[in-house]
């Protein structure tokens, strides 16, 4: 990254996806926050992946509407079984092991693997939880009240703490310019450009 660069604000605006997107994405955020500010400015939406890259700010700015939190998790599974067979389509397959074939579509999900799965989903959930609790100086407990996967407009958002302050794109780029402490002595690079 540019030396000359003070601070970075990062404009968030995603309804969420996938965990390991999201945690790529937050990686790179912390990296880049162990040098220099970093404030989000929330758009119409930052819930779910779009929180989770958004925690570990140094400060969090959104619309009084913006859909945030969403801190939850969810796996969908599919299960083409039925229609599969009302088209003359099956399937024949071989594994390894009782888990091997736990992501096949062609069949329902035995107990067991639901069991699994919903084990794997805790275990992002929990890690979830804890980045939010993390960056938000927040107890765990207290994230974990607010979290089980609600939306949050971004004025009860702040009264939650989840985030700082009401303000749009040019008020975020005024407080990145105040925490970096370069006054009114700066310039925007859009990265990347339009």
């Amino acid at each position: 990254m540019d030396p000359l660069t003070r601070a970075v604000v990062l404009r968030v605006n995603s309804p969420g996806g996938s965990a390991v997107a999201s945690e790529i994405i937050e990686r790179e955020v912390r990296l880049i926050h162990k040098e220099k500010s970093v404030v989000v400015s929330m758009g119409g939406y930052a819930a779910s992946g779009g929180y989770w890259v958004s925690a570990n700010a140094d400060s969090i700015l959104a619309d009084e509407t913006t859909v945030t939190g969403s801190i939850g998790v969810f796996g969908i599974y599919p299960n083409i079984e039925v229609i599969a067979a009302d088209h003359g389509i099956t399937f024949d397959g071989a594994k390894t092991s009782r888990f091997a074939d736990i992501t096949n579509i062609s069949r329902a999900k035995t107990k067991e693997e639901m069991a699994v799965l919903y084990g794997l989903a805790q275990q992002v959930y929990d890690l979830f939880v804890a980045k939010v609790s993390e960056g938000r100086n927040l107890s765990y407990d207290q994230v974990a009240e607010i979290a089980q996967g609600r939306v949050w407009s971004g004025h009860d958002a702040v009264r939650i703490g989840l985030v700082d302050k009401i303000g749009g794109l040019f008020d975020a780029i005024e407080e990145a310019a105040a925490l970096s402490g370069v006054g009114d002595n700066y310039r925007i690079v859009q990265v990347p450009e339009e």
